[in-house]
């Protein structure tokens, strides 16, 4: 099957998965430029952006596509993983200049500045640069794989049929995966009705102790809210404006716990570079972290209480089901 055909005849399930995969192809390849071109942390974010989308798609047209074997999720996630590394440590220093950084006394900003200079200074020897991993072999290969099959690609029987008649099958074990997360019990108690029951009014230590234990675990659920957030935005199309609202549930969702995670990151960094006592040194920072987890946790709590509502899920699952604009 030609790529021309495939672009002027987006009403097959096979439309859709050639279209997904050429679009974040093509802004994999736009941000590699980029990242050639300009010393802006926004491009690796982009890149890895359309990485996570590209594993996405990969996954959920998994019986669509017929690709070689070095297009897959496990190639494209190593190469985002090794990508990451430099990007983590952008997040971090992005947040120390513009959240934490301005309210900081002068003297813990002068102490922050000289670790920050430091750690620049030796960053190389931590990781490599994403200009590296961008010319070597592995992506390189990648690259030429994808634009071939973008040229000519192949694709199973399957693809011939009408993308509205499988949406349920391609959404709801997206759906499954995203809710099945044990992180949707953290921070509750099981009664013995075995009814859910969220932990409110925690104080700051307690609050620091669970997100240690299980900061791991909504990690997780941050992964596989992208994942199911990357699904559903393929087919907005296809549902109405109910729809959306679980987009929007899901993208909260996603920023919640990036900034949960972001905090738990920045504290391990600190650690690292002062050491255990950290906070001995940068207490106002170490004040200003705690109160943000706090403000994080309450809207995590709001969110997860929406989330193991009586309906929330069945109603979900009613909405891909019957509300197909066909």
């Amino acid at each position: 099957m030609s790529s021309s055909t495939l672009n002027n005849n987006p009403t097959t399930i096979g439309d859709y998965a050639y279209g997904a995969i050429s679009k974040h192809s093509h802004k994999i390849f736009k941000y590699e430029k980029k990242i050639f071109q300009e010393n802006d942390p926004e491009n690796l974010h982009q890149i890895r952006v359309a990485m996570r989308r590209l594993r996405s798609s990969l996954l959920s047209f998994d019986r669509v596509l017929i690709l070689p074997s070095i297009i897959c999720d496990r190639t494209v996630g190593k190469i985002a993983r090794i990508l990451g590394q430099e990007r983590d440590a952008d997040i971090i220093n992005i947040n120390l200049e513009t959240k934490f950084k301005p309210n900081l006394p002068r003297e813990e900003e002068k102490f922050l500045s000289k670790l920050e200079e430091e750690f620049n200074q030796k960053k190389h020897l931590h990781f490599p640069s994403s200009k590296d991993i961008l010319k070597g072999k592995k992506y390189l290969k990648l690259k030429q794989a994808l634009l071939d099959w973008l040229d000519s690609p192949e694709l199973n029987k399957i693809s011939a049929l009408k993308t509205e008649k499988l949406l349920p099958d391609l959404l709801l074990p997206q759906i499954a995966s995203f809710s099945l997360q044990s992180a949707w019990l953290t921070g509750t108690e099981l009664e013995n009705n075995h009814e859910i029951k969220l932990q409110y009014n925690l104080t700051d230590t307690e609050i620091k102790e669970i997100l240690n234990q299980e900061g791991k675990y909504l990690h997780q659920l941050r992964k596989q809210a992208k994942k199911v957030r990357y699904q559903l935005e393929l087919f907005t199309d296809f549902y109405p404006p109910k729809y959306q609202e679980y987009i929007s549930f899901v993208k909260q969702l996603q920023t919640v716990l990036g900034n949960i995670q972001d905090n738990l990151c920045l504290m391990s960094y600190l650690s690292d570079l002062v050491g255990k006592k950290w906070e001995k040194n940068l207490p106002q920072l170490s004040l200003l972290i705690k109160e943000d987890q706090e403000r994080q946790w309450r809207e995590w709590q709001k969110l997860q209480s929406i989330f193991l509502s009586p309906n929330y899920l069945s109603h979900w699952r009613e909405v891909i089901i019957k509300f197909i604009n066909i």
